[in-house]
């Protein structure tokens, strides 16, 4: 089935108020644009890395939730959008990530700082990669470490979407496999959070879930 004809109606509405250089094609592709697969991802990076090397800006992103899976691990296939927390030339760094979006047809807000409400005050990024490539300039790539990682999609725990498969993924690499490790670690993460009864229970389990395998 083709798309429907509202679809077409709704950006021959937007098309005056495209983005510069960006054509209708292009705009109807952002609009159903449903994920980023980890070449995608790399592409764009990489892409936005080049511009800022090429206006001598030295920019960096702390990115974390599913972009920082889809790049770390190879159990998650895509993600929507790249949740990060920019850290270096700012104002640069979104101006790029703008023409970036324009360029691959991505969605307005393909990098965004909307999850920053879930970062720890115990900051815990690593270094994962320079884009284009190593330099002076250009866009330094931090990634949150995996227990980090977890920690969020524990605080954040939606059953739907993504959210249970990644912490089981997670806590299987990281040995993480009681209701207690899980429930430790992010109480390590976020120390003044208070867990509702709740979300205690769907740690338990979620925890019950991961060890059931392994049971003869």
């Amino acid at each position: 089935m083709g798309p429907r004809r509202g679809a077409y109606v709704a950006t021959e509405i937007l098309a005056p108020y495209a983005p510069p250089g960006q054509s209708l094609y292009n705009l109807r592709r952002a609009m159903h644009h449903q994920a980023m697969d980890k070449l995608e991802l790399e592409k764009a990076l990489t892409r936005l890395g080049q511009l800022l090397r090429e206006r001598r800006v030295a920019g960096e992103i702390a990115v974390f939730g599913g972009a920082a899976i889809v790049l770390g691990f190879d159990f998650r296939s895509a993600t929507q959008d790249v949740d990060a927390m920019i850290t270096q030339g700012h104002g640069q760094v979104v101006k790029a990530q703008q023409e970036v979006g324009t360029e691959l047809a991505l969605p307005p807000n393909w990098l965004n700082e909307q999850g920053t409400s879930y970062l720890s005050k115990r900051s815990d990024f690593k270094l994962f990669k320079t884009y284009p490539s190593e330099g002076q300039f250009g866009l330094r790539v931090l990634t949150a470490a995996p227990q980090y990682l977890l920690a969020m999609r524990l605080l954040s725990l939606r059953q739907y979407g993504h959210d249970v498969q990644d912490v089981m993924q997670l806590a299987q690499r990281l040995g993480c496999t009681t209701a207690e490790d899980l429930l430790e670690l992010l109480k390590h993460y976020y120390p003044d959070e208070q867990i509702p009864p709740e979300k205690t229970a769907e740690i338990r389990s979620i925890a019950r879930q991961i060890s059931a395998p392994n049971k003869p």
